[in-house]
Order: structure tokens, then C-alpha cells, then sequence
């Protein structure tokens, strides 16, 4: 008690405009939390006795007005402190016994990240050596096989979390079932990520130059998942014609359940290899997830492809209707390391006989700063193209890059 204010009290009031429209029970036991945090209540304790000797020594000294002096310098403290509860909106503790506060930005690959006021760089921490944990703020919480929830989470003991979502609270979970979160962030401008990246080569044999472009942006929210990239590739050299080939591919996805999904693409492929001007497709289907771990994603799609294909010599140009049958593996828990794959089988329904297959790999490494290196390689495949044209075409490309949020 400092005069005549029980510091419970005050961070009760403090609870109430940090966290507007908690349930009493979730109060209390927020504020069981501060009450433990020593630190803010001998603040508290010094702030008040401060604030007094100063009103005593105005008051005595210019005449000063107690009771308003008093009141002024309450309101400010009680509102800095809520600013600052605000702010510490998520609390972390380690088997080292440490505690972090700040804000869980998210959890991928077993690694969890989080930005705190004290730092520059945001912590990176192995999730396995997280014991408790602590997160106010709505997220997408992705449990072992691929259960998706909307909530926040909250650690009543060590080992254990309580997810409190949309669908209900789930008690007693093990911390080890949530193998990835995700803040949703409140504007969806945030929920927008990137990269791009650069290769170049120069060889003095017939002068030869190569240059690649890959980039792409991708969108998170809970039940939509959009994604969109772009890759070329020019090579000249003296006597030879110029070699070009470019990929656009856009996929948006709309979760129905845990697993399974609705998709819609398209996609433009041109590609001198194989006399391809252009390829207009449009995709629509269902996938489902076979596998979704902290280690790995793996999943099947099929439906539906239309395409319009122009070529080099118009007269091969043409429409057609296929089915498609894809393919995804990502395997992301290698430490700095991570695989994306896919492949697509397209039997065509408009053209007897015919098939394609696309097969891409990427590889990347990540560095300091959102920078990285990547390998990737492209391979088409057609058994009916034009006399002039390859049946197939590939490529092998490497180059270093930025991503960004």
C-alpha cells in the first residue's frame, strides 16, 4: 500500500485500458500475471512517492494546487504504463530460465521469432527450448495434421498451451502440437511478402551472356493463400540466336477444412526452345495436404486446364482442354536451408495422346539481412510439339536475392 493506493488496484485499472473487453475472468488472471512482475509495481510504488515529495514540495514552496498537480501527474503515469503494457503484448520463457517480452512474430521451420523493445535485431529461438509461452494478439495457429485455428495462445504451465480460438478453447495442448504460427496482421498490406533475385554470366567464348530474373509475392490470410511469380531467362552469343524463355504463374487458394482446398491459377510460359510464342492456361481444381509438419508440406491437386497456344508458325496455333494431376513437396527445417518442388501431369482431353509435364526445383540458402543464394531448375516436357521444336526444354539457374516481411 503506498499512501492509501494498493498497487493491485492500480494495475487492475492499467489491465482494464490495456486490454479493452477482456471477460473478468481473463483480468484477473492478467493481472495475477503483472502483479508477479516486480518490476512494474516498484516503478509504480516509486512513481506515487515521487509524485508526492514533488506535490509537498510545490505546494510549500509556489502554492501549487495538491489536488490537481496530483491528478495530472496520475493520469500521465497510468497512461504510459498502459501504453506500455499494450505494447508487451506477448511474453516468452526459455529452459534457461530466461523470460522475454515483446512481440512473437511468428513461428516457421521450428524456429520462433520475436522482436522486443530492448533489442535491434529481432530474437530468433529453437522452438523446442521455448517452455511457456504467452500470445495476446490473433494469429493462425497450424497444429500436427494440418488443423488450423484463429485465436491466441496462453501457457498455464510449462510444456503445456491453451488455445482459445474461434471454434473454442482447446486446453492441455503439448507446445510441441503447434507447429507454426502466424500474426495476422491488421492491415493487409502486411500480410504481403516478396523476393527477387538476380543471376548473370559472361563468358569471353563467343561472348557469350546469360541473364536471369526470378521473383515473386505472396499473400497469408486464414482461409485465402495467393502467390504469384515470375522467372526469365535471356542468353546471346555471337552467330547464335537469342534464347529466351518466360514463366508467369498466379495461384490463389481458399481453405474449406483443415486439409483440403479450392484452386484457381493461370499461368504464361514462352520459350524459343520449343517454337512457343505463348501459352495462355487457366487452372481450376481441389488439392488436399497429405502432410503438414514443422518439418515439411506435401500435397496433391487436380482439376481442370484450359489453354491458348501460339507458336512461331500460326498456323500450329491452337486451344485446347486437359486434365492435371500436381504435385507439391517443401521440406523447410534444414536451418538456414529449405527445398520447394512440384510437378504437373497434363493428359489432354481435346488432343489424343497427348501429355506435358513441368517440373520445377528450387533450393535456397538464406544469409544475414534477408538476403540469400538459390539454385533452380525448369524442365517442360511435350510429346506432340511442332517438327521444328524440341520435345523438351530445361534449365539450370543460380542467383542471389532479397526477400522482404
Amino acid at each position: 500500500m503506498v499512501y492509501g493506493i494498493d498497487s493491485k488496484i492500480v494495475l487492475s485499472e492499467i489491465t482494464r485500458c490495456a486490454f479493452p473487453g477482456t471477460s473478468t475472468g481473463n483480468l484477473l488472471e492478467v493481472n495475477t500475471e503483472l502483479v508477479r512482475i516486480n518490476y512494474f509495481s516498484t516503478v509504480l510504488k516509486r512513481l506515487f512517492s515521487l509524485t508526492m515529495d514533488m506535490c509537498r514540495y510545490f505546494r510549500n514552496r509556489k502554492g501549487l494546487n495538491l489536488s490537481s498537480f496530483f491528478g495530472a501527474i496520475v493520469l500521465l503515469c497510468l497512461l504510459f504504463y498502459s501504453g506500455q503494457l499494450a505494447a508487451q503484448h506477448d511474453t516468452l520463457w526459455v529452459k534457461n530460465g530466461n523470460v522475454l517480452y515483446g512481440e512473437i512474430k511468428d513461428l516457421t521451420s521450428g524456429v520462433l521469432t520475436m522482436e522486443t523493445p530492448y533489442s535491434d535485431d529481432d530474437f530468433t529461438i529453437d522452438y523446442d527450448d521455448v517452455t511457456k509461452l504467452v500470445l495476446e494478439r490473433r494469429c493462425i495457429i497450424v497444429l500436427v495434421g494440418g488443423e488450423r485455428l484463429f485465436g491466441f495462445l496462453r501457457s498455464q504451465e510449462e510444456g503445456k498451451v491453451t488455445v482459445y480460438s474461434t471454434e473454442g478453447t482447446r486446453n492441455g495442448l503439448n507446445l510441441n502440437q503447434v507447429t507454426a504460427i502466424k500474426v495476422i496482421k491488421k492491415k493487409w498490406i502486411k500480410r504481403i511478402s516478396g523476393y527477387i533475385d538476380i543471376g548473370f554470366n559472361l563468358t569471353k567464348a563467343n561472348n557469350q551472356r546469360q541473364l536471369n530474373i526470378d521473383g515473386g509475392v505472396s499473400y497469408n490470410g486464414f482461409k485465402w493463400l495467393a502467390n504469384s511469380k515470375i522467372s526469365s531467362l535471356f542468353a546471346n552469343q555471337d552467330n547464335v540466336e537469342l534464347t529466351q524463355r518466360t514463366n508467369i504463374d498466379i495461384q490463389v487458394n481458399r481453405l474449406v477444412s483443415d486439409k483440403w482446398y479450392i484452386l484457381g491459377s493461370g499461368s504464361y510460359l514462352s520459350n524459343t526452345e520449343q517454337d512457343l510464342q505463348g501459352r495462355y492456361s487457366g487452372k481450376i481444381g481441389v488439392g488436399r495436404f497429405l502432410s503438414i509438419t514443422d518439418k515439411l508440406l506435401w500435397g496433391l491437386g487436380a482439376g481442370l486446364n484450359f489453354n491458348i497456344e501460339n507458336y512461331d508458325d500460326s498456323s500450329l496455333n491452337k486451344e485446347s482442354t486437359e486434365l492435371f494431376i500436381s504435385s507439391r513437396f517443401n521440406m523447410f527445417d534444414f536451418k538456414d536451408l529449405s527445398l520447394d518442388t512440384n510437378v504437373d501431369f497434363y493428359p489432354s482431353i481435346s488432343e489424343r495422346g497427348r501429355i506435358r509435364v513441368d517440373y520445377n526445383l528450387n533450393v535456397k540458402y538464406d544469409l544475414p539481412y534477408d538476403f540469400y543464394v538459390k539454385t533452380s531448375f525448369q524442365f517442360n516436357y511435350d510429346n506432340q510439339p511442332p517438327a521444328t521444336a524440341s520435345e523438351f526444354d530445361y534449365i539450370l539457374t543460380s542467383g542471389f536475392g532479397w526477400s522482404f516481411n
